[in-house]
């Protein structure tokens, strides 16, 4: 699940950029020139913002061309725009262009090389292409930004993705971090049961999951976390419960598919 927060969060990421970045766009120009000095610079800024709003309400619908042409437009206008650079990544990953992507994610990295939001951003994807190291040092520069207030964010995705490495006791020092700073952390919670289920620590990964479903909605892959974990324990009543949950809730979810074919094993 480090995707966790990838779409929604993503998308939240480029929001606040777009309301709360300075950015700089333009020449200094000549002084008294039209006698508009001041709207002349800030103009172009404020249309790359425009377009990029735009970008992101047209990549939320799925429309991606259509979101493409406006943050290509936003980046024109203001070539150190961060938020369409990050959001134009996120739509050529979608397009499966991951090369064109990472071009993208790069340039604002290199445009915001201590913001956390950015390299947080920058980092998940090459975690999803299994470049872990490269996605841990970014991972750290994140955390490092002393204006990034959501940092159980950034240290879930790293704790994420170290155990997608192979790291256990460093994915697990991530994500206890992470819940100091937010004891209630869905994805965080969510990570620490996988985590000590992959480890055979059952018992553990039951506390951690009723803590996630204390504060989460259900989902399938919740679900299907609590059948493994309750069948490793040999609780039958319980694993068939949450069985019965995915199948009523989410049938036609892969959770559920491989639930079944865990059921059929099981028995």
């Amino acid at each position: 699940m480090i995707k966790t927060l990838r779409a929604a969060g993503a998308i939240l990421t480029v929001c606040l950029f777009v309301a709360g970045c300075v950015s700089t766009g333009g020449g200094r120009g000549h002084p008294g020139e039209h006698g508009r000095l001041g709207m002349d610079r800030v103009s172009p800024v404020r249309s790359a913002d425009l377009n990029t709003r735009l970008g992101v309400g047209y990549f939320e619908r799925g429309d991606l061309k259509i979101a493409i042409e406006k943050l290509e437009r936003a980046i024109s206008l203001d070539p150190a725009h961060v938020p369409a650079y990050i959001t134009l990544a996120l739509v050529q990953e979608r397009l499966g262009r991951d090369a064109v992507a990472r071009r993208h994610y790069r340039k604002a990295a290199n445009l915001a090389p201590d913001d956390g939001a950015t390299l947080n951003t920058y980092a998940v994807f090459l975690c999803q292409q299994g470049e872990y190291r490269e996605a841990d040092e970014l991972f750290r520069r994140a955390v490092r930004d002393p204006f990034y207030e959501t940092r159980e964010v950034v240290l879930t995705n790293a704790g994420s993705c170290a155990r997608r490495d192979g790291r256990w006791e460093e994915a697990q020092d991530y994500l206890r971090a992470a819940l100091d700073y937010n004891s209630e952390y869905p994805a965080a919670l969510y990570q620490m049961t996988r985590l000590y289920l992959l480890q055979d620590e059952a018992f553990r990964a039951r506390a951690f999951l009723q803590r996630y479903e204390a504060v989460a909605q259900a989902d399938p892959s919740a679900m299907l976390l609590g059948m493994q974990i309750e069948q490793k324990l040999g609780n039958r009543q319980q694993a068939d419960h949450y069985f019965s949950l995915l199948e009523k809730e989410f049938p036609d979810s892969e959770e559920a598919k491989r639930a079944r074919q865990r059921s059929e094993n099981y028995d």
